[in-house]
């Protein structure tokens, strides 16, 4: 082989290496709790129970290839045992200086090469009425009552496990969090990884 010819075949095998190599996706998704406060919210049939618990977590999502890829949503799946796969909207903050800011949860998000972007989400999780769950929100429910709200921010998710460590479990036991990434126009791969309390 001339000169010449061994230059093309280097150019075309560096070429292809290349292409091969940048094609490969390595997206990488993790979940950790924040210091967001928990959100609890009454019921407006019944103002005496807690109806709703939402909880903060923070999601990064990390693009190590070499090429931009683009998602259009974030799904909370719960996977308990009684919820099996239920996938309630989440809220979806992004986070400039500690500042939480809305923003919608199904608009194309494109994370350039070997970049990352991170937001703070809310799950939503209904609290059942039996006499044992309400129990643990009664300071929280006099409370909201006395202030005539229907709201509450209370403390961290950390606080919470400590305090009602069997009901937490109960609400977040095999949850996960989904990210559905676009291939071109349309859906490409949805990645699920489990959420990290």
């Amino acid at each position: 082989m001339n000169n010449r010819n061994r230059s093309i075949f280097s150019i075309v095998f560096f070429t292809l290496a290349l292409s091969c190599k940048t094609s490969q996706k390595s997206i990488k998704i993790f979940s950790n709790i924040t210091d967001n406060r928990i959100i609890l919210r009454l019921a407006k049939d019944n103002l005496n129970k807690v109806i709703t618990i939402q909880f903060p977590n923070k999601i990064e999502i990390m693009n190590d290839s070499f090429g931009e890829e683009s998602f259009v949503m974030i799904d909370y799946i719960q996977g308990n045992f009684f919820r099996t796969r239920r996938n309630f909207r989440i809220e979806l903050y992004t986070i400039n200086k500690d500042i939480l800011n809305p923003t919608s949860n199904n608009q194309k998000r494109t994370i350039p090469s070997k970049a990352s972007l991170q937001y703070v989400f809310y799950t939503r999780h209904f609290v059942d009425s039996s006499k044992t769950s309400q129990e643990q929100f009664q300071s929280y429910v006099q409370e909201m009552l006395e202030e005539n709200k229907d709201t509450l921010h209370i403390g961290t998710v950390s606080d919470f496990k400590k305090n009602h460590k069997e009901l937490f479990e109960r609400l977040t036991e095999n949850d996960s969090i989904s990210v559905q990434f676009l291939d071109g126009n349309k859906f490409g791969e949805r990645i699920t990884v489990p959420v990290e309390w």
